[in-house]
């Protein structure tokens, strides 16, 4: 896949996969609204490991000063 085209990496219209392409995050085609990311890249999924981790940890915060009476 040529990163020049920005057609190449589009799966379902919704998703972005090319890892030639070094941008995190891409404007999305054809709605013209919005952006997505890369999950070609290795930013994309490091990210997401820790807005996961990062939601994990709120989570539990919450629930545990919530039920502690």
């Amino acid at each position: 896949m040529k990163s020049g085209n920005r057609d190449d990496g589009w799966l379902t219209g919704r998703l972005y996969f090319n890892r030639e392409d070094k941008r995190v995050i891409i404007k999305r085609s054809g709605s013209g609204f919005g952006y997505t990311m890369n999950f070609g890249n290795k930013w994309a999924w490091i990210f997401h490991i820790i807005f996961v981790i990062i939601i994990a940890i709120l989570v539990g915060v919450l629930k545990n000063n919530y039920f502690s009476f």
